[in-house]
């Protein structure tokens, strides 16, 4: 019995409906994918709020200094490559560990997945080509930063550092409930935009301290007047569908343990520890 052959229209017709499953299948995966990336940097983020509250433990409720929370004094264990030690894995904290290092029993947890595909496809401004760091590659090594106003600032520690205003070394000085402080953020790797084109930041990531007012940005702290531009700010590269990614939000994890998303407009609010707040944004 000879055996029939397909015809050429029914192998047409057979590709175009593959054709047709792979382009509703195609991007639902890509939408998964982009899904498990934010939750992994959301519990990312809630274990080092988890971290946090056992340093607080072991240390009469002291925060750790923000500055030193992976590496102990970056400042002087990388030396000129300070600004991309973030992505530099040439050098392993277990080098030099800092307060929460020995903590961080999973150090998978230091780097959320949404930044490091942004981050390696050249988003992290300063630091799109190995040239601008001393050839060093980009391969990020933590994303999450500490909220500056706890703990030592730089003051007395680093020579020629200013005094930032508002700082606390100890939980209990935290005047605002720990639901309302946040400890740890996502700091915004570019320089974010708002609608009228000014600038909202003027330092990108480069650190693990969120430093929302610097050296030199004087604010009257009774005034309620959110003290904007900042120095460091939240990110906006989650839940968001504009292309530039300037209207997102940042996870925050808050002193008492939660996490939340934040606009980035809304840094100081999320980060000032002390009574009276000033949100920006309406949600």
């Amino acid at each position: 019995m000879k055996r029939r052959a397909f015809t050429l229209i029914e192998l047409l017709v057979v590709i175009a409906i593959i054709g047709l499953l792979l382009a509703i299948v195609i991007p639902a995966l890509k939408k998964a994918k982009e899904v498990a990336r934010e939750l992994i940097c959301k519990t990312n983020i809630r274990n080092y709020a988890l971290v946090g509250a056992l340093y607080l433990e072991d240390n009469d409720n002291k925060f750790p200094y923000p500055w030193c929370i992976i590496y102990w004094s970056p400042g002087e264990f990388f030396k000129t490559d300070y600004r991309c030690h973030w992505h530099n894995a040439r050098h392993h904290p277990d080098e030099a560990p800092g307060h929460l290092w020995p903590y961080l029993e999973n150090k998978k947890v230091n780097v959320c997945p949404v930044f490091d595909v942004m981050a390696r496809s050249g988003r992290a401004a300063t630091h799109e080509t190995p040239s601008q760091c001393n050839g060093i590659a980009m391969e990020p090594q933590f994303t999450y930063s500490m909220n500056a106003f706890l703990g030592r600032d730089q003051y007395g520690v680093v020579p020629g550092s200013p005094q930032y205003p508002g700082h606390v070394r100890r939980l209990s000085d935290v005047t605002r409930t720990p639901a309302q402080v946040g400890y740890f953020g996502e700091e915004s790797m570019w320089q974010i935009l708002r609608q009228d084109n000014t600038s909202l930041n003027t330092a990108p990531f480069n650190d693990n301290v969120l430093l929302v007012k610097g050296g030199g940005d004087a604010f009257t702290i009774d005034s309620g007047q959110d003290p904007t531009p900042y120095a460091d700010c939240l990110a906006s590269f989650h839940k968001t569908n504009d292309p530039g990614r300037m209207f997102g939000r940042s996870n925050v994890a808050y002193l008492d343990g939660h996490v939340d998303m934040v606009y980035p407009i809304d840094s100081f609010h999320a980060m000032w520890p002390h009574k009276g707040y000033w949100k920006m944004s309406d949600k």
